[in-house]
């Protein structure tokens, strides 16, 4: 039996991890702007705010809902750069409302989130993928006696966290 690597590689994993929770940031900072719902928590509970900002030119509302972002990889190094209005990271000031915009959202979501996922989930990736393989690799081969096995498989599988 063969077993190839086909699957997704670590680098490729980390992208798709940072890529998402990018994403995930402006979609919690257009929630705060435009509707005045903060995100916090591991879980990010969702929680509503009396009091909304005041928009003025509504520049910060236009580069939330189409974000400007580039995610750069080399080796095993990921830059990331965003085009904000530079008066966002004045938001988060106590004197202007301490809206948890920027360095709330970015880093709670990047450290809580990505960090965790990319530490922990690239072995559940993988783990998964062997499973499928295995799956595949011992399901053509049995013929008919499949049928009866796969069920006592999946049972183990639903128990094990893999369905």
């Amino acid at each position: 039996m063969i077993i190839r690597s086909d699957g997704i590689a670590q680098d490729e994993f980390i992208r798709q991890v940072l890529e998402r929770d990018v994403r995930n940031i402006f979609k919690a900072q257009q929630l705060i702007v435009s509707q005045r719902i903060y995100l916090s928590g591991k879980d990010l509970k969702a929680s509503r705010r009396k009091k909304g900002l005041q928009r003025r030119t509504g520049r910060l509302e236009d580069s939330l809902s189409s974000p400007e972002y580039y995610l750069q990889s080399q080796g095993e190094q990921f830059n990331m750069a965003a085009v904000y209005p530079i008066y966002i990271r004045f938001l988060d000031m106590k004197r202007l409302g301490n809206w948890k915009l920027y360095n709330r959202q970015i880093w709670g979501i990047l450290y809580n989130n990505a960090l965790r996922d990319i530490r922990y989930g690239y072995g559940k990736e993988i783990a998964d993928l062997m499973g499928d393989k295995l799956r595949d690799a011992f399901g053509a081969g049995s013929g008919n006696s499949s049928e009866k096995k796969e069920p006592a498989f999946k049972d183990y599988a639903s128990k094990k966290g893999r369905e």
